[in-house]
């Protein structure tokens, strides 16, 4: 384990296991679904139909989510092929364990990269290239309330974070050159222009999964396959 991790891992997590009240309070901001994906779409939901007459600024949004899955789809190979556990997880680093928090639970899964990391960065770079001051605010309200409890819950090490935001805002960026942005977005575009209804029924399907990070998709397949094998 390198030095900067160490560091920053005992920085962050040295005040845990001190006040069950703000463990509980950390554990909560991690965990709330509506505190992480909800207030971030409705930024984005805002800036669509805040920009009804200016499309490219619309492909932007669109472009984010886009990013989104590709950024996790590149970060679920690096899972794969990188075992590290949770820094929680591992004995001889000694770290607190928060109030409120077992790490049992999360016993077997990978560290590396952050997936909230990816996915929320590559929404937000989005945000940021159809308003960059709104896009700043953002990337400081996924730091402060997305990325640095992961930390001091114990849950990632602060490269798993850094490695998560960079993979995120390099998809964003990649999605949103002109020539990969318009020709993923403009399939959206023909849909919402000839059935206006059907568009926006599907993309708020399509939030509602995202901001509870696909747990209804994942629960619904899980049981499929269970049900399948018995």
């Amino acid at each position: 384990m390198n030095r900067f991790d160490l560091d920053l891992l005992y920085l962050i997590n040295h005040c845990a296991h001190r006040s069950p009240v703000f463990d509980e309070l950390v554990v909560l901001v991690s965990g709330n679904n509506f505190i992480k994906g909800a207030l971030i779409f409705a930024v984005i939901w805002y800036l669509w139909f805040q920009n009804q007459d200016d499309r490219e600024k619309r492909e932007y949004l669109l472009g984010g989510v886009v990013a989104g899955f590709v950024g996790l789809a590149f970060a679920k190979v690096l899972t794969w092929s990188i075992t590290r556990p949770r820094p929680f997880n591992v004995p001889s680093l000694a770290i607190r364990i928060p109030y409120g928090i077992k790490s049992a639970t999360w016993e077997g899964l990978n560290s590396f990269p952050s997936d909230h990391a990816v996915l929320f960065f590559a929404l937000v770079t989005g945000i940021f290239f159809a308003s960059r001051r709104t896009g700043w605010l953002m990337f400081a309200y996924v730091s402060v309330f997305v990325c640095l409890p992961r930390v001091y819950l114990g849950l990632h090490y602060p490269t798993d974070i850094l490695a998560g935001v960079v993979i995120g805002v390099s998809s964003g960026w990649l999605v949103h050159l002109p020539a990969i942005r318009k020709s993923f977005t403009a399939w959206a575009f023909r849909w919402l222009d000839a059935r206006p209804g059907q568009f926006y029924s599907f993309s708020f399907l399509l939030t509602y999964v995202i901001c509870e990070l696909f747990d209804p998709v994942i629960n619904i397949v899980s049981f499929i396959r269970h049900a399948h094998l018995r």
